[in-house]
């Protein structure tokens, strides 16, 4: 039977992925809003989505250090009542710079609390001693279906980005305070020296496969309802319907992933789900209609649901502390929030929001691949680390 503390541990750490998936997706329905309040072109958004990326980059590797120092319990807990002082800042942006730099402030911070979250999750999943590293996940995608409602309803009813943001994090904030004492210590980091190479090289393919995993997630996010509204001219409260269907997916991917992967294994769990998500994306896309690109994001959710949970699961493998590798990873797949949504600014620009979004499946390909190839590296690495020496 599980201890209570570490059920009570995996419920605070749940909750704590489901409020950040929560408040960055009741923002999400508002940045139409705020892209035409500002006057902003689809280039100069995409490079005001630059913000949250540019932020979680820096703040990771300083967030992977405090949790190697004080313990993820700690930062995460941090890191989680800081979060809730800066999603407001988008809302007060009056102009383009303004905007830039209140996003990369939340970004800090929500990038910072990415590493600290998955790293107490990753000592979880220790203690438990089987794949449950999925269900966190899914809780932040519950927190993300949440989120888009409320957003959703929000915009629909002209309440302000500012004012809704600030009556969440209040709300939130008195929730967090009767579960943040409950995290667990972290489990004591074995030190390596010997093949440092081999495993640094798993971690930046983990990393690259991450990049484009979540640059798919982050353009879907960004820009579904750009895409519904601008092209396809649905009504502002509907804008979010696409994101919706994505987020609704990829939770049902994640609350059955852990079984998968236990089933299926890695490789084969990577493998099925990113040809569905590349696969379904594409032809949403070729059928053009709200229905049909609603039904496409709902195969890339998930697609994608598994992904990259199981790339943070295979980087914390091995001896050396959790935080760090994770950061490695986390870093290097938060590129994908860099590059994607700012990358389908000017190419929609050129083209059209429509066509710029066939980066998505081409993508969501592409993190299969070299999921697959990262997370077969890592199982030769143990089996050697394994083999007694001749």
């Amino acid at each position: 039977m599980t201890d209570p503390k570490l059920r009570s541990a995996r419920a605070a750490t749940a909750l704590t992925f489901a409020f950040n998936g929560f408040l960055i997706a009741a923002w999400v329905p508002h940045i139409p809003e705020v892209k035409h309040h500002l006057g902003l072109s689809d280039a100069s958004l995409g490079l005001a989505l630059l913000g949250p990326a540019v932020g979680s980059v820096i703040a990771m590797p300083l967030v992977s250090r405090a949790t190697t120092r004080w313990g993820s319990g700690p930062v995460t807990a941090v890191m989680t009542f800081v979060s809730f002082l800066v999603i407001a800042g988008p809302g007060l942006a009056a102009n383009l710079p303004e905007l830039f730099l209140a996003l990369m402030a939340w970004g800090m911070v929500t990038g910072g609390l990415d590493v600290a979250m998955n790293a107490q999750a990753v000592q979880i999943e220790t203690s438990y001693g089987r794949p449950i590293m999925s269900s966190f996940h899914a809780f932040w995608s519950v927190g993300t279906v949440l989120g888009t409602v409320v957003g959703s309803v929000g915009a629909g009813l002209n309440v302000s980005l500012v004012r809704q943001q600030a009556v969440l994090a209040v709300v939130l904030a008195l929730i967090t305070g009767t579960f943040v004492r409950n995290f667990i210590a972290d489990h004591r980091a074995e030190e390596y020296a010997e093949g440092r190479k081999t495993f640094e090289l798993r971690l930046v393919l983990l990393g690259l496969a991450g990049v484009c995993a979540l640059l798919a997630e982050g353009s879907a996010g960004d820009w579904s309802p750009v895409y519904l509204r601008d092209d396809l001219h649905v009504s502002p409260g509907h804008a979010g319907f696409a994101f919706g269907a994505f987020t609704i997916m990829m939770t049902v991917g994640r609350l059955i992933g852990d079984k998968l992967v236990l089933r299926l294994g890695r490789s084969r769990s990577i493998t099925v789900l990113a040809a569905i998500g590349s696969v379904g994306m594409a032809a949403g896309l070729v059928n053009n209609t709200v229905i049909g690109s609603s039904l496409g994001f709902a195969c890339l959710g998930l697609g994608l649901s598994v992904l990259v949970p199981v790339f943070f699961s295979t980087a914390a493998d091995g001896p050396g502390a959790a935080g760090p590798k994770i950061a490695v990873v986390a870093s290097f797949s938060y590129l994908g929030f860099l590059l994607g949504p700012a990358s389908l600014g000017p190419l929609a620009s050129a083209t059209s929001v429509h066509v710029a979004l066939w980066v998505l499946p081409t993508f969501a390909a592409l993190a299969g691949v070299l999921g697959v190839v990262a997370v077969r590296m890592t199982a030769r690495v143990a089996r050697e680390a394994l083999t007694p020496a001749a």
